[in-house]
């Protein structure tokens, strides 16, 4: 089976050139592993009055209590200033914080810093968000089906627009390649023969690709959590 010159290996920003940075939520307390613990939350700072309220919503430069935002795209969390704020907490939705590594979030933008709509924008069951990782000991690349918190790399939408439309690829790069013209493919491609420094090897043999493939497809499956989740010994 032949390699890979270093040649045929350019950046992954050049093969998928949209990148948005990770969202920054500002304050701890709108995310957390346990769903019921925001509502508990949320709750005890709607019904806290004047500074006490304050003090638990944890005002930095982006957001205060004052604060005009519209809702996050896809999400009904309310729109009026957190200062009269009322009412149920909206649904918390699932996060990724870091490899196989979940939390659940308050999808309400009053509450955070930098939500980064764009991303809330185009997320849904076909989307894949690829997450930069570059700080070792961890995989270069993180992929997922959920909006990423992780922290500090890029991140890179498989999709630019909703229902698996526009693929975030340089333009012809499928066509050049020759294999599949499935953007899925690629990205498990990519999964497989990324390198530290975020290089993405390239071939044409089709032995060769077929093989990342079948790797990157499985690696897909692990972190994406599709289908039959991975189970522990006695089906946990």
């Amino acid at each position: 089976m032949p390699s890979v010159t270093p040649d045929d290996a350019p950046p992954l920003a050049d093969l998928m050139p949209w990148s948005v940075a990770p969202p920054r939520l500002g304050r701890g307390w709108p995310a957390d592993p346990d769903p019921a613990s925001l509502k508990a939350r949320w709750d005890a700072l709607v019904k806290t009055e004047g500074p006490g309220r304050e003090a638990l919503f944890e005002p930095t430069r982006s957001r205060t209590l004052h604060t005009a935002v519209g809702q996050l795209p896809g999400h009904l969390g309310g729109t009026e200033r957190l200062v009269r704020a009322s009412g149920p907490c909206p649904e918390p939705v699932r996060v990724l914080t870091g490899p196989f590594d979940e939390h659940w979030l308050i999808p309400d933008h009053r509450l955070i810093d930098a939500a980064r709509p764009e991303l809330w924008r185009v997320a849904d069951e076909h989307q894949v968000f690829v997450v930069e990782t570059p700080s070792p000991p961890g995989p270069p690349l993180l992929a997922t089906a959920l909006i990423p918190l992780a922290r500090p790399g890029r991140i890179r939408p498989l999709y630019r627009r909703p229902g698996g439309v526009e693929p975030n690829l340089a333009p012809g790069l499928l066509e050049h390649l020759g294999h599949s013209p499935d953007p899925v493919d690629f990205l498990a491609w990519t999964l497989t023969a990324v390198r530290p420094d975020l290089t993405v090897p390239l071939t044409r043999d089709p032995g060769l690709w077929a093989r990342g493939v079948e790797l990157g497809r499985r690696a897909l499956w692990l972190l994406r959590r599709d289908g039959d989740r991975p189970r522990l010994p006695g089906g946990r």
